[in-house]
């Protein structure tokens, strides 16, 4: 059993190494998208999840405990792939320009995920309703931001 688990662990731990992360330097215009790519991505996973989260708060179907912590790890992600991708240094003047557009629409889904968060701390559960849209409009922007630069999902 202790084999079967070694070799297990070794497997997926070989297996994250083929994945695609958004770290290290970007010398190029497409590797510096595909890195963007990847920011996008888990962005929008973070937002889904907590437009998920508001939802399912303000119809009374979560504790507020875990409301107010699953809240703050989705807000704790985005700023962590947000920090991860600003990190990165544009290779040119048009990744830089990749750079600015997709900041903005990070900065719009922090600060929504953030308003989640907030609500969720304070029990305003019923209040979190209204948050969705907000957060809906983020996923989309993402997903028409991840179409437009050629992921394919």
């Amino acid at each position: 059993m202790r084999k079967r688990a070694a070799c297990l662990l070794l497997t997926l731990v070989a297996l994250g190494g083929c994945v695609a992360h958004p770290v290290g330097p970007a010398r190029t215009y497409s590797s510096y998208e595909a890195k963007a790519r990847t920011t996008a991505s888990s962005a929008r996973s973070s937002v889904a999840t907590a437009r998920l989260l508001a939802e399912t708060a303000s119809e009374g179907k979560t504790f507020g405990g875990y409301a107010a912590t699953s809240a703050s790890e989705s807000e704790d992600a985005l700023s962590a792939t947000i920090g991860t991708f600003d990190s990165i240094q544009p290779p040119n003047a048009r990744s830089q320009e990749l750079r600015d557009e997709l900041d903005s629409l990070l900065q719009d889904a922090l600060t929504r995920v953030t308003d989640v968060r907030i609500a969720a701390r304070r029990g305003q559960f019923s209040e979190m309703a209204q948050l969705t849209a907000g957060l809906q409009d983020s996923e989309i922007a993402l997903t028409d931001w991840l179409e437009a630069h050629g992921a394919k999902d």
